[in-house]
């Protein structure tokens, strides 16, 4: 009987699965049909997906015809079954699923996407010389992280993809192997891009992320050989995308921007949008991802009781991000790492009771996953026996952020949203690491520890906000939220692809934010794709 059940069990989930992949090949091809494009008359572009089946696809799709319509050729490389880790493997799924039904099974969908949607693509190559190159290396890790190729450090590149792979930063007894593996991933990447630009002029390579082994050689090729890129990444709110020009897709900096609109005020409107979506931020109900699944709370002093805060005491609060993500790594200013930066702190304070230290661990920890947790890290530091003036905030707690800003009199910042956050509520914020709203005009930007306790110091006493202090955050969030980020037509149902807005690619609104992108490559003096009328 049992087996009966499970045998049923698995023809209707067989069964499902191919009526999803039919109505998802019907949407792709009916989106597609019928559109022709002109002679490519603008030049070539090099549409470096790599991974041909993600979150990304359906927008990579839609600029591969974009791109086309617009008189471009255009080359649209991914992996085949070839490729022997990449960013999307993880340890997880290495031991609970296997690589080759993992990625197989990928890469067949990929395929079949792509044929419905009339792309054509070639595959990325993985010569037998890159074998020869890392013999030497391929059983010692600490070679392979400081393997260099023209003049590449291959070995950090390697570096940001283990803690990815591992989702921590400590390492576990296969890691020459994976590590061998990754580096034979990169140098593909970087030894087909090169090719290809030595056979072909491109006026663009675009591609997403620019970290990892997939594209950060990708990347480092084209700033050697000042060849201009595109870069892309899942936004903040579903459905969008930030577009970066020379510019790796994790830095959201749009520095040109900023300045070019320096004198532009925020309009009624436009601050009514921050307001309205300010609100909606404290659920994040129109984000990809949900850290707050606490509504804020009313009773701050109540919170406050609960985590052993005095009602008087000063608060600092220190958010953390998650270790083992690259695009957090290597932005240490004022401290060595985020978790020296805790630690001191709290020998700074400890001693005194007029200062409370709070660490708010990110909610990341539990909604993505991770094998460090600053939380047991920091009690680790301190022998399990933390100053009765700190508390740490784990995610299993549900607090929200706007409840942790209401209760801190203080913000200490790697490099989350979060502190611009706290600059738009009146609340002074210090940035430890490089972020892209550093130096703004509505941070404290302290470049080495004896600067960093010195502004504290000050705060505590004085609780000085900058001048325009939140005037000049809320433009800078107007301009990340609305316009840098870009909607997308693409519609998602629980995060996976659910059709486009339009009914096919001909029809499209010619004001959409994507069809702006790509007629805007005729610029020669392209900086950003901050469009504010």
């Amino acid at each position: 009987m049992k087996n009966e059940k499970a045998l049923n069990s698995s023809i209707i989930s067989k069964a499902k699965r191919i009526v999803k992949n039919l109505i998802e090949s019907k949407k792709l091809y009916d989106a597609y049909k019928d559109v022709k494009s002109p002679p490519a008359s603008k030049g070539n572009i090099l549409l470096y997906s790599g991974i041909g089946y993600m979150y990304l696809t359906p927008l990579e799709i839609m600029m591969y015809h974009l791109l086309k319509l617009e008189g471009y050729n255009v080359d649209y490389l991914i992996y085949d079954e070839a490729v022997p880790l990449n960013e999307l493997i993880t340890k997880r799924i290495l031991n609970d699923v296997g690589k080759d039904t993992f990625w197989n099974d990928l890469v067949k969908t990929a395929r079949r996407w792509l044929k419905s949607a009339n792309v054509k693509y070639q595959y990325i190559n993985f010569p037998k010389e890159i074998d020869v190159m890392i013999a030497p290396v391929k059983n010692n890790l600490d070679e392979i992280l400081k393997f260099k190729y023209d003049g590449i450090d291959f070995g950090d590149i390697v570096l940001g993809v283990m803690y990815r792979f591992y989702k921590s930063t400590n390492f576990e007894a296969d890691a020459a192997e994976r590590a061998a593996e990754f580096l034979k991933t990169a140098l593909a990447n970087y030894m087909q891009v090169k090719s290809l630009c030595q056979k072909k002029e491109y006026k663009y390579v675009m591609f997403s992320h620019g970290i990892y082994c997939t594209w950060q050689p990708v990347a480092e090729y084209c700033v050697r050989n000042n060849i201009k890129y595109i870069c892309y990444d899942r936004g903040k709110r579903n459905a969008s995308t930030n577009f970066n020009v020379n510019q790796p897709s994790p830095d959201w900096s749009f520095d040109t921007a900023w300045d070019r609109y320096a004198d532009k005020q925020l309009t009624p409107k436009e601050h009514d949008m921050v307001q309205e979506y300010m609100v909606d931020r404290e659920l994040q109900k129109g984000d990809v991802y949900s850290y707050n699944p606490a509504p804020r709370e009313a009773d701050v002093l109540a919170v406050k009781n609960k985590l052993g805060i005095k009602p008087d005491a000063k608060v600092i609060t220190i958010f953390t991000n998650l270790i083992w993500d690259a695009a957090n790594v290597a932005r240490d200013i004022a401290f060595p790492s985020a978790l020296n930066c805790i630690e001191q702190t709290i020998n700074y304070f400890k001693d005194n009771p007029s200062v409370h230290v709070l660490v708010r661990s990110h909610p990341a920890e539990k909604v993505l996953g991770t094998n460090e947790r600053y939380g047991n890290l920091i009690r680790e530091k301190f022998n399990n026996q933390l100053p009765a003036n700190v508390s740490v905030i784990d995610p299993e707690m549900d607090i929200n952020s706007f409840t942790v800003i209401d209760m801190s009199d203080i913000g200490v910042v790697n490099t989350s949203t979060v502190g611009l956050e706290f600059a738009m509520m009146a609340k002074p914020i210090v940035l430890i690491s490089e972020t892209h709203y550093r130096n703004k005009g509505f941070t404290y930007d302290p470049v080495n520890t004896a600067q960093y306790f010195e502004m504290l110091e000050k705060l505590l006493v004085n609780n000085d906000l900058l001048e325009n202090q939140a005037q000049l955050a809320q433009k800078y969030f107007y301009m990340m939220m609305f316009l840098y980020q870009k909607n997308i037509p693409v519609k998602f149902k629980h995060g996976k692809f659910n059709g486009y807005t339009f009914n096919n690619l001909k029809s499209i609104n010619q004001t959409d934010s994507i069809v702006q992108i790509i007629k805007s490559l005729d610029n020669p003096n392209l900086q950003d794709f901050i469009f504010w009328d």
